[in-house]
């Protein structure tokens, strides 16, 4: 698994509220990838090669291809 860092990141800070989770994205990263409130995106649990755990997020909307690997 490989990935091309687009020279931008941020914190999150979860939260939770009731029995579910939140996780916030900078204001500037849902503007600039034109997200909307109630807009859906799609994320995944991933590990690197590592054993480290990440969470994949695809902002555009769509469903990950799981064929490609």
């Amino acid at each position: 698994m490989k990935f091309k860092l687009l020279g931008f990141g941020w914190k999150s800070k979860i939260s939770l509220k009731r029995v579910t989770y939140y996780i916030s994205i900078n204001k500037l990263v849902a503007e600039g990838c034109c997200l909307e409130k109630g807009k859906e995106i799609h994320s995944y649990l991933a590990e690197d090669e590592t054993g480290r755990k990440a969470l994949i997020i695809y902002m555009d909307g769509k469903k990950a291809d799981k064929t490609k690997r």
